[in-house]
């Protein structure tokens, strides 16, 4: 079990960041299911470093909460090596070509970047950069590290209960490998954690508007893509997460 869990581990930072993992790992069924369940975990190291830089900045120097702000999204984007805004970039070309379900799914696959995709981009990291410097000398820096980590469970409830688009690509040979009754369980784990710090540090009304605001984003979301794309893809993944992580800025702007 431990083997497993720790391979998990190693191909959640192999996949999902650019630490180098320089290491063939299996990709059992089991291995598959701890890589996903190990996401918010990595969210929360990810988030942890954001929290680092802005304790820095906010503690140790006169930097403004919008060069913050700017160097945390930063920050993310280069530790996962752009992985979610390519994903972001693509289904807002696929989207936005108001071609039908099999050409958009062909759309999402091209490597390219066309114009729709770079204004979802554009509109999308800005959006992040203005909200979070409004908050973020302002947040208890605990949900530094919630911010991604939450993200990253709504992937984990997203990816065990919908099917994937296509049969073939990354995201349908995971989503047949993993585990989704296990995903589950971890994912309603990870919310009860995530519950209890947001009702330790903001309070339990802004708990509950921010988890209800997450939990029906997440079911539109889940609605939109299976009736727009047939299911989800590892592109949809990635845009889910960037448009998760600006929906929490957005809402904890009400509450804090």
């Amino acid at each position: 079990m431990m083997k497993h869990l720790f391979n998990g581990i190693a191909l959640a930072f192999q996949f999902f960041s650019v630490v180098p993992v320089r290491k063939e790992l299996p990709l059992e069924k089991k291995d598959v299911t701890a890589m996903y369940a190990s996401l918010p975990v990595l969210g929360a190291l990810l988030g942890g470093a954001s929290l680092f830089i802005v304790f820095i900045l906010r503690d140790y120097s006169e930097a403004s909460p919008l060069l913050a702000a700017f160097l945390v999204v930063l920050f993310l984007a280069a530790a996962t090596g752009g992985l979610h805004l390519d994903g972001l970039a693509d289904v807002g070309d696929a989207y936005f070509s108001y071609q039908d379900r099999e050409r958009r799914l062909e759309i999402m696959g091209d490597p390219r970047i066309g114009a729709f995709g770079t204004m979802v981009l554009l509109f999308a990291v800005l959006g992040k950069i203005i909200v979070a410097a409004e908050l973020i000398y302002e947040l208890p820096l605990v949900l530094l590290l919630l911010i991604p980590a939450l993200s990253r469970t709504g992937l984990l409830l997203l990816f065990s209960t919908t099917k994937s688009a296509k049969n073939n690509g990354l995201g349908a040979f995971f989503r047949n490998r993993a585990d989704g009754k296990w995903l589950m369980l971890a994912a309603c784990l990870y919310l009860l954690i995530s519950a209890g710090i947001l009702i330790y540090w903001p309070g339990l009304m802004p708990a509950a508007g921010i988890l209800l605001s997450f939990l029906l984003v997440l079911w539109f979301y889940r609605k939109w893509c299976l009736r727009q794309f047939g299911g989800v893809t590892g592109d949809l993944f990635g845009a889910y997460i960037e448009g998760a992580e600006l929906l929490l800025w957005t809402v904890l702007l009400f509450f804090i």
